[in-house]
């Protein structure tokens, strides 16, 4: 019987690894169940297609991601890590779904490596066009200017206020070269909401 090699630490290196699993290159890697090898979760910084490595350097700034699979547990559902591109540094197992909630946690986990105290950064109002603050030179470097010297240049995340408590985290795209993070917008305090009519008069 051929033995199971263990998984690799660092998301660049499971990345690879769970390629070479999903095209089972050797007996070894053909033998283990591809759903339950870590690798970064689509859409997520570094999780591009690669079973032979990756051609680039790692970042010289660590870097967030995050991991998944399917869990080993009968019961179904996913497992989620934070991760660094830039060592190989991994956080806590978290099990759900997949629904903004174990991910969510993984993503902050992974924000917490790369850019401890993220929570104190700026933040600013619900965008509905996602790219409006990039399309926006101006508001973006007074933003920037907010925060510590280097992590706007690295990549920092954006925090965002909502009001709605279900919506999720937003990787980096094109049109957004950062996490989005939504902070739960506090309720306006008493004190601050308007005067009602009758109190006018």
């Amino acid at each position: 019987m051929t033995a199971i090699s263990p998984e690799p630490a660092g998301a660049r290196a499971r990345q690879t690894y769970y390629w070479q699993v999903r095209n089972a290159r050797t007996r070894a890697l053909a033998a283990q169940c591809a759903e339950q090898t870590w690798r970064i979760q689509p859409r997520h910084p570094g999780g591009v297609y690669s079973d032979v490595g990756h051609e680039l350097d790692p970042p010289e700034h660590h870097t967030p991601t995050v991991l998944y699979r399917s869990s080993p547990d009968p019961r179904g559902g996913k497992e989620f890590r934070g991760a660094c591109l830039s060592c190989d540094w991994e956080g806590a197992v978290h099990r759900g779904f997949g629904f903004g909630d174990a991910d969510d946690v993984a993503i902050e986990d992974a924000h917490d490596h790369a850019f401890p105290d993220w929570r104190s950064l700026p933040t600013t109002a619900e965008i509905k066009d996602q790219r409006g603050i990039y399309r926006n030179p101006y508001k973006w470097d007074q933003l920037a200017s907010r925060y510590p010297a280097g992590w706007a240049q690295n990549g920092a995340p954006l925090l965002v206020w909502s009001r709605n408590r279900y919506h999720r985290h937003d990787p980096p795209c094109q049109a957004r070269p950062r996490y989005e993070l939504r902070i739960r917008k506090s309720p306006v305090p008493q004190s601050r909401q308007p005067a009602k009519q009758e109190a006018l008069f």
